[in-house]
């Protein structure tokens, strides 16, 4: 019982310390470079050796 309350607890103080550095680095850019278009993300794809991440995006 005592492990579960001191666990919750740091998970607890983790999530507080760690709302600052989310917050912080809102204005940064992101890991991920999207491309416009698909042709385009093959060709860099295939230049850097890296795989693809196809995101399907349909506006309702």
């Amino acid at each position: 019982m005592l492990r579960c309350i001191l666990s919750f607890l740091v998970a607890l103080a983790a999530i507080f310390l760690a709302k600052p550095v989310i917050a912080d680095s809102k204005d940064t850019l992101s890991a991920i470079s999207w491309e416009k278009t698909f042709d385009d993300a093959v060709t860099k794809a295939k230049a850097a050796g890296k795989p693809i991440l196809l995101d399907f995006f349909v506006p309702t």
